[in-house]
């Protein structure tokens, strides 16, 4: 999926699909998709990329999703999947867009890209219909082999991909990922780990440290958040 505000990565790096989309594009993120409430009848993707995971919100749900994405190049693979796309930069068309008019905002991997993520969330919060919330996905930087990386390596090497991403401009953990949405005036609904990996070390470490690093097993993080009031 696509960034609103910086997800560029270098996309001839990146393996490809038959169409010529680099995979990173057309993730179907069923892991985020969970989250995002079923009721919701109108969806905003922030980042749609070429508009897979949101096509997947319109097939088995009948939800009509809007996105926005920076990349041009994907304006016709999402404008193909999705309702409407608009491109460009999610802090200048989010401000257009109607009061009001979404039951849900999807952040997909996008706020780490963001030098102000908290003022994107206070955009979406005014987006949203009563009861909406915001679902997003945000890298866990505890995760075990970014603390290896870290600790023990003693380097933090940005990366094309992945929780070094070299576009990453914010960093999150468990602990900090409720700050940045009570900074946005959000009450966090849910807060839950995905892409969960546990080999014999951290269950280990976990062991000798009572669970200390538990949070260390997962990959990223799923918030759901409303706006307070």
């Amino acid at each position: 999926m696509g960034v609103c505000g910086g997800r560029d990565r270098l996309a001839l790096m990146q393996p490809t699909s038959l169409d010529g989309v680099p995979l990173y594009y057309k993730g179907p993120r069923p892991e985020v998709a969970a989250f995002v409430p079923r009721d919701a009848g109108r969806i905003l993707d922030v980042g749609c990329g070429a508009g897979v995971f949101g096509q997947t919100l319109r097939l088995e749900r009948g939800a009509e999703v809007w996105g926005i994405e920076m990349n041009p190049d994907m304006e016709p693979h999402a404008a193909a999947r999705l309702d409407k796309v608009l491109i460009g930069d999610c802090r200048l068309l989010m401000p257009t867009l109607e009061a009001a008019s979404f039951d849900a905002v999807v952040f997909a991997d996008v706020l780490e890209h963001l030098a102000e993520p908290a003022a994107t969330l206070r955009d979406a919060a005014r987006l949203l219909a009563p009861g909406g919330c915001v679902v997003a996905s945000l890298p866990n930087l505890r995760y075990w082999e970014a603390l290896a990386h870290i600790v023990w390596e003693g380097d933090f090497r940005y990366r094309e991909e992945g929780i070094f991403d070299r576009t990453h401009l914010r960093f999150f953990t468990k602990k900090s990922i409720p700050r940045l949405f009570e900074e946005a005036d959000f009450s966090v609904v849910s807060l839950q780990g995905v892409n969960a990996n546990y080999g014999r070390k951290l269950k280990l470490l976990n062991l000798l440290t009572g669970n200390r690093f538990e949070d260390s097993k997962y990959w990223q993080f799923v918030v759901v958040a409303k706006p307070k009031g």
